[in-house]
């Protein structure tokens, strides 16, 4: 009778170990990792090359820095050579040490220009110092 206990309590630990996926968890899915590690400039991890959005689209800048400057513009350019258009009202305030990860939510509005069918890049540049700034990988703009 005890062996058959413990059989059915090592079932039930083994089952309950397997868990379920993440979406079934309460803590939902598992939130991606990035290396915002960077030296003497400004490291933009996300958007990741080829990701699609939409007009309207709220994303989340990801980006490092260790360039001390009183605030970073967020700035959506169609292609490289673009002038482009601030997506905040104001300066973000970054962590500058060089490791942490900044988040910064924007949203791709159609009100700032941003059309179906371009591609885009988001350019983070310190405010004072632009020719410091980085672009993320392209993507695109359904």
């Amino acid at each position: 009778m005890k062996f058959s206990h413990a059989l059915i309590l090592a079932s039930s630990l083994a089952f309950f170990a397997c868990g379920g996926d993440d979406e079934d968890s309460p803590a939902g899915p598992a939130k991606p990792t990035y290396d915002c590690s960077v030296k003497n400039g400004v490291k933009v991890v996300y958007p990741t090359v080829s990701e699609t959005f939409k007009v309207g689209d709220e994303i989340t800048v990801v980006f490092g820095t260790d360039i001390e400057d009183n605030g970073y513009r967020i700035i959506f350019k169609n292609g490289t050579s673009d002038q482009g258009f601030d997506l905040l009202d104001e300066a973000y305030d970054a962590v500058m040490d060089g490791k942490t990860c900044n988040e910064v939510k924007v949203k791709l509005s159609a009100d700032l220009g941003v059309e179906p069918t371009m591609h885009g890049i988001i350019r983070v540049a310190p405010y004072n110092m632009q020719n410091q700034g980085n672009n993320s990988a392209l993507f695109i703009v359904k």
